[in-house]
């Protein structure tokens, strides 16, 4: 029902087919008096030269962030922590889990390790020593788009059990987990658990159809009369991690699922254009799912020397996934259900060496292998078995120029090949490259500018030769002929810090040939939505960020730009927006208030449709103490039916749609946390779950 924001269909699409989009720029240096409580003491001890400053420490590769007292004290999780410290060109949405920066999502690591949305949400903001930015990430962290390493405080023995709630109002939703951990020794034990569920009724869409069929033109009218849509998920983690001075060895075991019982909706369809009178009928549509995955991750980290190092990881999964879809007209239906066996198995390897001089060379290799066994049965009963393999492998080599400036290079390709049964065997194999140049002239002035030259590949749900019937007029297909996508980019920021005041510029320029985008054609009576591989993009980011921190009570930051982003060639749509937003933070004593804002957007998607978003602001106020935190909020408190507007246009078939939820109406929540520790204070740590769960399954919507 939500429509896309600027950027975020696409970026989300890249990261799911496997490609690294390296959008590398500054963040500024935001140098200016600030509170004692956030002052660092002491220069941190580097591998690259740094330098000292209030809050920020500047390094060739990012900033070293000390959290102050009330950042730390006003936080009940990493995303409140990220979102209080205010990184400039950082946007964090704390209640969608969601980081993003430079134009692209940031890459969260704890202790070096990656952590999912889960750990972060959970992580407990005291057990924080430092933030580690990375806007031109290097070593381990290579491939990045920008990388942030939470370093946590050491601790040598006890353990702890936690609890944390929240709970939404003004319709239902709620996420509750609990955890423990013991510390013995060089090893950590930690086993966590937790559910959440959401439920929505009176949600509506309106929308009119053209379908200009050969023998004669056919409208559509819908009106939602009654909708409703349950959704809930369970999870659990056991964990060993046995860590040393020179090697970490980490072993997890998840359970995660995820269900959505219900998802309906009845609404009245009025038929036109067939030369006769308009015909109204009833129609309803109801959908379940329910998916089951089991997965087990090894890792290790070695440090073979203060020149050499090693990072190693390989994780399988297995899942089981459901999904049926029903759909009605009066007396006359369509239904339909699939069950799919979804294996996955990922290893990343990565070596590195750093010299004297300052230089340093990584090679990094990813594998990813999925396989996808569905049944579909209904309207168009089929079995799909797809399997693809992915090889990524790159070197990259940094070298530092006149002690002020440094030049990076990653040259590398990448290899696919997939085959789905009764097919034969199709590969593509395609290079990467990757030049960095970054200078920071004075203490408080950073610029970068970088060239990307790379791949991606289809997801496994576009290339099945499976056939979803949505309705008695539409169906959707997949295209097993779908090709390799090739992506340039072209990025160039320039950073400044003035006094209490910094201010951070980037544009961002990407292009992309041989993209998958929807398309429509006809196949008999029947409207027929699939996918075609030759579609270009074009995308322009732009934006200006300010931060300003007058004091330790006051933070404010703000940012604002120009967005466009287009599809050519099979299709001919584009979108484009000025754009943005803000965030005040105020502290006092226990209590600590926060405002945010963000102007409505205009995008267009690669399924060919232009949205345009409403507003969204919000307001929340926190109290904390000791180790129980309880913070209230409220979101878009004078909206009381925000809507997402959508429109497509091809010469075959358009529509205009208007859509409205009640989650984003005006609404309020109450999160809870509490935690005891028992024996030596310990670090808390959170539950390193990936709740996504893959599959290949073509859906109906």
């Amino acid at each position: 029902m939500r429509g896309y924001f600027c950027g975020t269909f696409i970026e989300e699409f890249m990261r799911k087919t496997g490609v690294f989009i390296f959008l590398l720029a500054v963040c500024g240096n935001a140098y200016g008096e600030v509170a004692a409580d956030s002052v660092v003491k002491e220069p941190t001890a580097l591998s690259e030269i740094v330098v000292k400053a209030d809050r920020y420490i500047r390094t060739s590769s990012g900033m070293i962030v000390t959290p102050g007292r009330q950042q730390v004290r006003h936080s009940s999780s990493g995303y409140d922590l990220l979102r209080n410290l205010m990184i400039p060109g950082v946007s964090v949405d704390v209640a969608a889990g969601k980081v993003e920066a430079l134009g692209g999502s940031v890459s969260l690591y704890i202790d070096g390790l990656p952590a999912d949305i889960r750990e972060v949400r959970q992580l407990r903001p005291g057990d924080v020593a430092q933030v580690q930015y990375f806007d031109a990430p290097t070593g381990k962290y290579a491939g990045d788009n920008v990388a942030i390493n939470f370093v946590l405080k050491k601790r040598d023995s006890g353990g702890y059990v936690s609890v944390d709630a929240l709970q939404r109002f003004g319709y239902a939703n709620g996420d509750y987990n609990i955890g423990a951990k013991i510390y013995r020794g060089n090893t950590q034990y930690t086993l966590f658990a937790g559910a959440d569920y959401k439920s929505i009724h009176g949600a509506a869409t309106t929308r009119h159809d053209e379908i200009l069929f050969p023998a004669a033109d056919v409208t559509r009218d819908y009106s939602t009369e009654n909708s409703g849509s349950k959704k809930n998920s369970q999870y659990a983690m056991l964990r060993v991690r046995n860590k040393t001075d020179r090697r970490t060895l980490r072993a997890t075991f998840n359970f995660v699922r995820d269900a959505t019982p219900t998802d309906y909706d009845l609404s009245e369809l009025v038929y036109g254009g067939l030369s006769v009178a308009p015909i109204t009928i009833g129609t309803h549509r109801n959908s379940d799912a329910c998916n089951l995955k089991y997965s087990l991750g090894l890792s290790g980290t070695f440090n073979f020397s203060r020149s050499r190092f090693m990072d190693i990881s390989a994780s399988a999964s297995v899942a089981r996934n459901h999904y049926s879809y029903a759909y009605g007209e009066d007396d006359r239906m369509v239904m339909s259900a699939t069950g799919e066996d979804y294996y996955s198995f990922t290893a990343n390897a990565a070596y590195g060496f750093r010299f004297s001089h300052g230089n340093s060379l990584t090679f990094k290799m990813s594998e990813l292998h999925n396989v996808s066994s569905a049944n579909y049965t209904g309207s168009h009963s089929s079995w799909q078995h797809l399997w693809s393999s992915e090889t990524i492998l790159f070197g990259e080599y940094a070298h530092p120029l006149w002690e002020k400036a440094s030049v990076r290079v990653a040259p590398g390709f990448s290899a696919q090949y997939y085959r789905l049964h009764g097919k034969a065997l199709t590969s593509f194999i395609g290079p990467r490259l990757q030049a960095v140049f970054a200078m920071q002239p004075v203490r408080n002035q950073f610029f970068q500018i970088q060239l990307y030259y790379g791949n991606s590949y289809p997801q496994l749900s576009l290339m099945t030769e499976a056939v979803r019937q949505v309705d008695l007029i539409e169906e959707r297909r997949g295209n097993p002929d779908l090709k390799q996508t090739k992506i340039a980019q072209a990025t160039a920021a320039y950073g400044i810090g003035i006094g209490k005041v910094n201010l951070q510029a980037v544009v961002i320029c990407n292009g992309a040939k041989r993209l998958p985008v929807v398309g429509y054609y006809f196949d008999g009576d029947k409207l027929v939505q699939s996918y075609l591989p030759y579609g270009d993009w074009r995308q322009l980011d732009s934006y200006l960020s300010v931060t300003w921190l007058p004091s330790a009570k006051l933070n404010i930051q703000l940012s604002g730009g120009y967005y466009y982003n287009g599809y050519f060639n099979e299709a001919h749509v584009s979108g484009a927006c000025w754009k943005a937003n803000g965030l005040m933070a105020y502290y006092f004593g226990d209590f600590a208030c926060n405002l945010l804002f963000e102007t409505p957007r205009k995008v267009a998607g690669y399924d060919l449709t232009v949205t345009r978003t409403p507003w969204k602001y919000g307001l929340s106020l926190s109290w904390s103490r000791d180790a129980l935190r309880i913070e209230a909020g409220a979101d878009n408190l004078f909206s009381r039916r925000p809507v997402y507007r959508q429109m497509l246009n091809t010469p075959i078939y358009g529509f205009e749609k208007s859509m409205y939820s009640p989650a984003d109406r005006r609404a309020a929540y109450v999160k809870v946390s509490w935690s005891l520790d028992f024996g030596k204070k310990t670090k808390h740590e959170t539950p390193d779950v990936d709740r996504t769960i893959g599959s290949g399954i073509l859906r109906a919507h």
